[in-house]
Order: C-alpha cells, then structure tokens, then sequence
C-alpha cells in the first residue's frame, strides 16, 4: 500500500514515488542491496549484423540477474539487458569484474608497466603511480563492469547498471556473458 500511495503522490512517475517509499520508510537501498540474492533474471542474446539484409556477425549471450521474476519481466529490464548486450559486443570486455581476471595476467602487466615507466625515465617516485594509472586502463579494457558504457562514455557499465538498481529497487548484477563473432575462437 506504501508503495501505491507513493505512486499516486508522485502522479505515477515511478523515481518520484520509489523516492517517497525510501523518505517516508526510512528504507536505505545501498545497504540492503549488499546482503541480497539475485538469484532470478533472464538469458539474453543479442545479434548484430554488419549492415541491413546480411546475416549476424556478432552474437551475444548475456546472463542479467535481479531478485525478483517480476522485475525480469519488465520492459525496461529487457531493455538493460540488450543494452549491455550490445556493449559487450561492440567493447569486446574478457571478463565481468576486474577481480575475475587471471591473477598471473595482472601480475605480468603490472611488471611490464613497471618497466616500461622506468624505462621513459620517469622518478622512482612516480613509477607506482603511472603503473596504477595503466592497470586501471587495462581492466577498463578487459573488465566489463569497469569499461565506460559505450551509449553514454560518461559513465561505466556497472555506473548504469547501479542506476537502474536504484529505480528498480533490486540488486542487479551481470552473471556471464559469452561473446561469438564469426571466424574468431
């Protein structure tokens, strides 16, 4: 009943009414949202042809996950979940999370970062800056929820996916994805 109250308060603008849910509850999301499963959502598949009339080159298998079936059933979640799709294979992202990257992958680009700074001639001083800099360009890279989202370079993936967190009221989180495009393994 809070819920329909807000709606009608806010004149069925749904951030306005989720908004009076969370003033008038005293609900805060960004702590309830760590402890919850998502453990519902869809597989989306997405396929991008190169150009009108010629067969798909790219194709897209993406697992987006959220608490409820409810929210996987709407419109705009199917929505999010192209969107990220098409991201994924335009961006061409290894990994979902820059955790999810090998270890000995991190580690031999940390050391060629390393010595590529020390060979410009930069201070020793600086060296753990610039290679901290340049990781943080290779997860952006590799890392999906790292990469700036490709509508909108302003933001990254996991930026937009929080957003729609916060409106939706749900954790939603990218499972896997999987990213085939003809003639490469």
């Amino acid at each position: 009943m809070d819920c329909k109250r807000a709606l009608t308060d806010a004149d069925g603008d749904f951030d306005k009414a989720a908004d009076l849910v969370r003033e008038r509850t005293g609900a805060k999301m960004s702590g309830r949202v760590g402890s919850r499963t998502a453990s519902e959502g869809l597989v989306h598949a997405y396929l991008h042809a190169p150009q009108p009339g010629l067969p798909p080159k790219v194709g897209v298998l993406l697992e987006l996950n959220c608490e409820t079936d409810f929210v996987a059933k709407r419109d705009d979640f199917r929505a999010l979940a192209n969107d990220i799709a098409l991201h994924i294979a335009a961006a061409r992202p290894t990994v979902v999370r820059e955790e999810d990257v090998d270890p000995e992958t991190v580690a031999k680009e940390r050391d060629f970062a390393t010595k590529q700074a020390r060979d410009e001639g930069k201070p020793e001083h600086i060296v753990e800056k610039i290679v901290d800099g340049r990781l943080r360009s290779f997860f952006s890279e590799q890392a999906l929820l790292s990469q700036p989202f490709i509508k909108d370079d302003k933001r990254t993936v996991a930026q937009v996916i929080a957003e729609f967190q916060r409106t939706s009221g749900e954790k939603i989180e990218v499972g896997r994805f999987a990213r085939y495009r003809v003639g490469e393994e």
